[in-house]
Formats: structure tokens, sequence, C-alpha cells
């Protein structure tokens, strides 16, 4: 059971970034996404609702696991456990927006729960690797965004718009000032708004803080005009 839920002071069954159980379990969750969109555009309302609440169910047994976890080995801390993160935030942003059909919280879920979810999975913050709780649910928590965003859009027919972006954009930067402060005052780096990662990631190549933050923000903003291009209406000019 320890290969599964044990927490070892160096990595027991070490992750591979993209090793074969990286690679393999990424492509496994694809196709599973794939299938769940394609069942939900083919559903009627009361099957699409199942998978939606189904969905909502799976974040929250996966937020109160990582919880569980970290209490039952004594290492659940303020700056590791409170749920700042992007990526934590949209795990609760889409258990509503699932759950209660709210359209006001579509955008979001599409813009930054798949910007901020894919760089999850193509680097995964796991020390562990497959079949250790940890990497297991990094990859379909994060995977889960992604699909979610997606099914807004194909299933849910939202249809992204200039000012839904915008809103993102913008909401996500008041949420980062506030966060910021937070940090500050709990000794923290949620949103990494503070410092980078101590785990490797392509921030690594960027330039100390504050000045890897506009970068990021270029990048967002580069991410979200390319996610949005599908859904302009250009208007054709007089002839």
């Amino acid at each position: 059971m320890d290969t599964i839920f044990g927490n070892f002071p160096e990595p027991h069954n070490p992750f591979v970034l993209f090793g074969t159980v990286h690679l393999v379990t990424s492509a496994f969750l694809a196709v599973i996404g794939l299938m769940l969109i394609r069942k939900g555009m083919a559903a009627n309302d009361r099957v699409r609702r199942r998978i939606r609440v189904s969905m909502a169910l799976v974040f929250l047994f996966f937020e109160i696991e990582w919880q569980v976890w970290h209490l039952w080995h004594g290492v659940w801390t303020t700056d590791i456990n409170l749920p700042l993160h992007l990526c934590s935030a949209m795990i609760w942003v889409s258990m509503y927006g699932l759950w209660f059909e709210d359209r006001r919280v579509y955008g979001l879920m599409y813009f930054l729960g798949i910007a901020g979810a894919i760089q999850a999975i193509i680097t995964p913050n796991a020390h562990e690797t497959f079949p250790h709780i940890r990497f297991v649910s990094t990859m379909i928590t994060h995977s889960l965004l992604v699909i979610c965003g997606l099914w807004v859009v194909f299933v849910e027919k939202y249809r992204p718009t200039f000012k839904s972006a915008v809103n993102a954009f913008l909401g996500l930067n008041a949420y980062a000032l506030v966060v910021y402060f937070i940090d500050r005052a709990i000794g923290a780096n949620y949103l990494y708004v503070v410092d980078k990662p101590a785990v490797a990631t392509v921030m690594d190549y960027f330039p100390e803080w504050p000045w890897y933050i506009p970068i990021l923000e270029g990048i967002l903003i580069v991410l979200m005009a390319a996610m949005l291009l599908p859904f302009l209406q250009f208007k054709k000019g007089a002839s």
C-alpha cells in the first residue's frame, strides 16, 4: 500500500518526465476526455447532467483525498494545502459550473482551466510515478480541467468572446494581487507570484522575480488569443 499512498523522504518510484508512464497516461486520459465529450454531444439532457455531476464528484473526491493524505502523513501546511494555486481554484470553479450549470463561469473554465492545466500535464509536479496516488491525482484532476474547458464549448455550446477573454485575464490578475498579499502574510508562494516554483519548469529559463511575471502575462495573452481565435467572426469588407 505504501507504493500507492506512502510518503517517502526520497522518491521510491521516481517520476520520469516524458517517460513511458507519463506519455501513456497523458494519451489515455486524452482518449477518455474525447470519449466523454463525444458522449455528451450525443446525449440527452438527463445523461449530460449525470456526466457533469460525475465530473464534479471526481474533482471533489480528489480534493478531499489531497487534504486527507497530507493530514494523514502530518505534512499539511498552510503554504501548500490551501486551494489558492490557479488549478486548485479552478477545480472549485469547475465544480460549481458543472453542478449548477452557471454559464457565468464558463469563460473561466475555458480560458483559465485549460491554460492553467496544460502546463501541469506537460510538466506535472510529481515525485512519484504510477501507481502512486499523488501522480494519479495530479494527472486526473488537471486532465479533467482541460476536459471541462472543452466540455462547455462542445457540449454546452458556450461561445467565448473577446469580452469574456478580457474578463478572465483581468479577473486572474485581480486574484493574483490578492494571493500575493496572502503569500507574503503566511510565507507561501501560491500562483508563484513571490518566487519561481521549487520544481523544474519552463520558468527556470526566465529572469528572476519580478521580471518573470510580465513574461508569464505575455504567454497567457498569446495562449488566450489562440484559444479565442476560432470563435471570432470576421466581417467581410464591403465590395
